[in-house]
């Protein structure tokens, strides 16, 4: 601490405080904590499931159907056997997927595109052919004979209830009711242009979702019909009956322009492109009108879109639940996936649904949800009889037992900068036989790639002590679960240790106030410090007024002092110490200030320098929470001129009247000049050239002949606020 300064001895003067609340933490150590299923549910999950609460386990085996060549999967229905008819297009074709996974030609329809599929009673298939909206009956061998022509151009969804078959029509989206071979009728025209999907519930009611305003309606046995539930999505994509009965919804909406100009889907004509389900429709250079798909069912060429930093963009979905008597209530929602299928997944009630674009199959329940399920292919478009349809319609999956291995990916954990990582531990079972191992990796960019380290060699143990993974931005881990003998390990939280490198605190303003400036929240009785008030206009004396120790931060005065405020932070929320060094302009050797300043204001008594210009230093450290590693930042000002000196008043020659004087200052500008006659108010006084901007300016006062031998009294002030006064007889 210098011993040239002298500091004023009461309390130092406040300032307006621009740092906020800071937390008493410094970059301690984090753990990135895993054990919940929102938690696991973020990750892909190959042949692991994420159950409800919130635990990494073994699934149910997934395989992949060979010998599928088809451009496009529709729809899929399961006969009394377990063998599955699959609704394809280009070439017309259902095909029979046998319970062991064979795949055949079943039957082959005039049409280019099968758009829907169900099984009868009577054991035939039933299928919906595009365009031209006709219904085939598929008997035993496959041949296909005309079983009704709904006039529409479209058939969408097929759906039993007893003998009865109901069909939803697209252009115009219409609910037609078939009672047999060539003989149905029109139970009801939505307002919609497509009826996009079908339920038969337990009660005999049909229930049916629009594409266009995504309504909800539902037919009564009798015949009525009622909007049960009016969505905010575009469409209905899928409704499902859980094994208590209740019904589940699921509606979406695609904004092809907020996902980056492309649409969920590509655009399906009736010249039979590649299939999906429509939701619009054109008018073609001839004018005819062709149906054109954009919303839901994806084509096999598509290309997701996607935002930067991963998130997708124009999506929105949602899942409601509807019970007898009540509203519907939202169970599900998101911003960023798109619900094409629902499919009773059998415990307490539950669902699986069918998503894209991120290629997951979710389990909802009702106030819960977890991760079933991660394919490689992008979008899961059907759900039925125990099968999976995907975008690529060569991959179709069907559930075939209980999987001996799978593989868990965490999602990457963003620590939000270069870390170090610590020990990494789990909790869970591992039975005799089976086997639970973890590797990690680290990096610094956000999406995983070349840049990153390698995965690190598999691991067994519980607890790791020490990570030996390179410093880095971001994380990730995965777990591989092999199960032997009927049982299956479990893994029911994950923990991974890192502390973040320390952060160079930073210096957002370092400024000095004007001469004679400070600020204050509040000053007690007994500081000495006073604020200057207004002239007296009847009087040339200036008042002093204690400053009032509450109400809104005022400007105060101190003669001789010098303010420095400053703005600096620390990302880590650390404590910061600042330290204040000066020196005379152009030199080169700094004199201690202050040191271990806590406040971010500092006042000082300058009348100890002498006059001239000098520089400030501002050295802002996190040592007290960080002292193996703590950082210094420093920034200085610019020469900063102090002036303890007042101007020198001399008279000039004048004539009877006028009174001529000159002010000389050697350090400061003039700025003001004032005048008094026998002690009344002051009276402000131009220069003659009519601008206080210079070290030395004369002024010239005209005065009523009345006053002459009066006592006058000129005052003249620096712009550093020195004061200078001088007594004169008026001439």
């Amino acid at each position: 601490m210098s011993r040239l300064i002298r500091r004023f001895p009461a309390v130092l003067l406040a300032v307006l405080s621009w740092l906020g609340p800071r937390s008493v933490t410094a970059a301690a150590t984090r753990i990135w904590v895993s054990d919940s299923a929102a938690d696991f549910s973020a990750g892909e999950a190959r042949g692991v499931s994420v159950t409800v609460e919130g635990t990494l386990v073994l699934s149910e085996g997934l395989e992949r159907v060979d010998g599928i060549a088809e451009a496009a999967i529709f729809d899929a229905a399961r006969d009394a056997a377990g063998n599955l008819y699959v609704a394809t297009g280009d070439a017309g074709k259902v095909l029979r997927v046998s319970s062991t996974g064979k795949v055949e030609a079943f039957g082959v329809l005039p049409e280019k595109e099968v758009t829907a599929v169900a099984v009868g009673p009577d054991g035939a298939v039933y299928a919906a052919a595009a365009p031209g909206g006709k219904v085939y009956r598929l008997d035993r061998t496959g041949k296909p004979v005309l079983h009704y022509d709904s006039k529409a151009k479209y058939v969408w969804s097929l759906a039993f209830s007893g003998n009865t078959l109901f069909a939803g029509t697209g252009l115009p989206g219409e609910i037609h009711r078939i009672t047999a071979a060539l003989r149905g009728e029109r139970v009801h025209a939505a307002p919609d242009p497509h009826v996009r999907t079908l339920l038969v519930d337990g009660k005999g009611r049909v229930w049916a979702g629009t594409a266009g305003s995504g309504l909800l309606l539902r037919v009564d046995p009798a015949g009525g019909v009622a909007t049960v539930y009016d969505s905010s999505k575009s469409e209905i994509t899928s409704i499902a009956s859980g094994t208590d009965g209740r019904i589940w919804v699921a509606a979406a909406s695609a904004d092809a322009a907020a996902a980056g100009g492309e649409p969920i889907s590509a655009p399906v004509t009736a010249q039979g492109a590649r299939p999906a389900r429509t939701s619009a429709s054109r008018v073609d250079d001839e004018g005819k009108e062709k149906a054109e798909v954009t919303v839901t069912v994806s084509a096999p060429r598509l290309a997701t879109p996607s935002r930067p930093g991963g998130r997708q963009g124009g999506y929105s979905s949602e899942v409601v639940l509807l019970e007898d008597g009540e509203p519907a209530r939202p169970v599900w929602t998101s911003s960023e996936e798109l619900v094409f299928d629902l499919q009773s997944g059998g415990e307490q009630g539950s669902v699986l649904a069918a998503t894209g674009p991120n290629g997951k199959l979710y389990r909802l329940g009702d106030g819960t949800w977890s991760l079933e399920r991660t394919l490689d292919e992008k979008q899961l478009t059907v759900l039925a009889g125990g099968a999976i349809a995907t975008n690529t319609a060569s991959a179709f999956y069907r559930w075939v037992g209980g999987s001996r291995q799978g593989e868990y990916v965490s999602p990457v954990k963003d620590t939000g900068r270069t870390s170090r990582f610590g020990a990494f531990r789990w909790d869970g079972e591992t039975p005799a036989g089976a086997r639970t191992e973890f590797a990690l990796r680290s990096g610094e960019s956000a999406n995983p790639d070349s840049t990153w380290s390698p995965w690190s060699p598999w691991k067994a143990d519980k607890q790791v002590g020490s990570l030996d993974l390179p410093a880095g931005r971001y994380l990730q881990w995965k777990v591989r679960l092999q199960g032997a003998d009927g049982s299956a390990p479990r893994v029911r939280r994950v923990e991974a240790a890192y502390r973040n490198r320390n952060a160079m605190p930073v210096i957002d303003s370092f400024t000095a106030l004007g001469p004679s400036e400070v600020f204050t929240r509040s000053a007690s009785g007994g500081s000495n410090v006073f604020e200057s008030t207004a002239p007296d206009e009847k009087g040339i004396f200036t008042s002093l007024e204690e400053a009032k120790p509450e109400g809104a931060p005022r400007k105060l005065m101190r003669k001789g002092y010098r303010t420095l405020t400053w703005k600096a932070a620390d990302a880590d929320g650390d404590s910061l110490m600042y330290d204040l060094d000066l020196k005379p302009a152009g030199s080169e050797r700094w004199v201690s200030l202050r040191e271990e300043l806590r406040e971010n204001f500092y006042s000082f008594d300058t009348t100890s320098l002498p006059d001239g210009e000098y520089v400030f230093r501002l050295k802002v450290s996190d040592a007290e929470d960080n002292p193996e590693e703590k950082k210094v930042v420093s920034r200085e000002t610019g020469p900063v001129r102090l002036d303890n000196t007042a101007p020198a008043i001399r008279r000039l020659s004048g004539g009877a009247g006028q009174f001529e004087f000159e002010a000389v200052d050697g350090g400061s500008p003039i700025q003001d000049a004032e005048y008094s006659l026998d002690a009344k108010e002051w009276i402000r006084v131009e220069p003659r050239d009519g601008l206080s901007d210079s070290m030395t300016e004369s002024y010239a006062i005209r005065l009523d002949p009345k006053t002459r031998g009066g006592f006058l009294l000129i005052r003249v002030t620096d712009s550093s606020r020195n004061v200078a006064a001088a007594s004169f007889t008026a001439p």
